[in-house]
């Protein structure tokens, strides 16, 4: 995975190969044997934001992610016009790989334009410099995982702050299974690109949030029953991912992450997040669904013959 700001700029640099189409290299090297989500978001959004007019930064994305990809192989993304009226331009992206789609998304991007305004306040949590490296708050974790996420991550810098640290969370967040009251379902981190970027070109640093986005955001779900962040027992993968942008912030400073989790049910959970800067208040909400099967489990059940019924 990409070892610096400058890598990571990389990465998002597209080579165009054929009309409204574009390649997005592979992370290399990485010990990673599937494509991360996160990747997929940022290369599909800079394909799309290539056929965009200029002046119109993103404000939505949905995304599905269909099949694994191959973290050793580029992804090509072909771009497709949806619209493009006098505010809006929206587009569709599909990622293939190895003769197959894996990864859809599509986004809508909006001039700016003055309107009414509100938002909701940044929470008080402790600053970046009091919170913890998250390699280092990694729990059960072996030595060759910590080294994995500290090879792997290098380009970012994340910190989490630990629920001691944190006020107690209030009885809204705190998840209820067959009656009984479990942990809590939020997590905060710090996270910001660790280098300085040289560009403060908004289609860049809009990417920079999606690829960071997918990071860590999954692993909400299983605060409630007890399963840290990377923990073995449980498989896990991406489902789709929703961003709504509400400004774009540089990436390289330091971004709240906010995240919580209301439901899980059916080896899947469900994230919700908002990202906030220090200075400017509310940057994007995220929502996320994703696999969390516990190991061992079958995935291949019968599927029951019900007769119609009427809801």
């Amino acid at each position: 995975m990409p070892a610096s700001g400058k890598d990571l700029v990389d990465l998002l640099d597209l080579q165009e190969v054929g009309t409204d189409c574009f390649l997005g290299q592979a992370a290399c090297p990485s010990r990673m044997a599937r494509t991360y989500g996160g990747q997929l978001l940022a290369q599909a959004l800079m394909a799309a934001y290539r056929t965009v007019p200029s002046g119109r930064p993103v404000h939505s994305l949905h995304a599905s992610f269909l099949r694994g990809g191959d973290a050793k192989e580029p992804v090509r993304y072909d771009v497709t016009g949806v619209r493009d009226g006098r505010s809006f331009t929206a587009r569709r992206v599909c990622g293939h790989q190895h003769g197959h789609q894996i990864f859809e998304l599509t986004a809508s991007f909006h001039r700016d334009e003055a309107g009414y305004e509100h938002q909701a306040p940044m929470p008080r949590v402790p600053v970046p410099g009091d919170a913890v490296p998250l390699v280092d708050a990694l729990e059960r974790a072996d030595c060759d995982t910590r080294a994995f996420w500290r090879e792997e991550w290098k380009a970012l810098d994340l910190r989490v702050i630990q629920e001691r640290e944190a006020a107690a969370p209030p009885a809204k967040n705190l998840a209820v299974a067959g009656g009984r009251r479990l942990g809590p379902a939020t997590e905060r981190l710090w996270f910001r690109v660790h280098d300085p970027l040289d560009s403060q070109e908004v289609a860049l640093h809009s990417c920079l949030l999606a690829y960071i986005s997918d990071l860590t955001l999954l692993s909400t779900t299983l605060r409630p029953h007890g399963y840290p962040f990377l923990a073995p027992e449980v498989q896990r993968a991406t489902i789709n991912h929703t961003m709504w942008f509400h400004q774009i912030v540089p990436a390289d400073q330091w971004l709240l992450y906010d995240k919580s989790s209301d439901w899980a049910g059916g080896s899947r959970g469900l994230a919700t997040a908002h990202v906030y800067s220090p200075t400017r208040g509310m940057v994007a909400t995220v929502a996320q669904e994703g696999l969390i099967r516990p190991h061992g489990v079958h995935s291949e059940r019968p599927v029951p013959v019900r007769s119609p019924r009427t809801y």
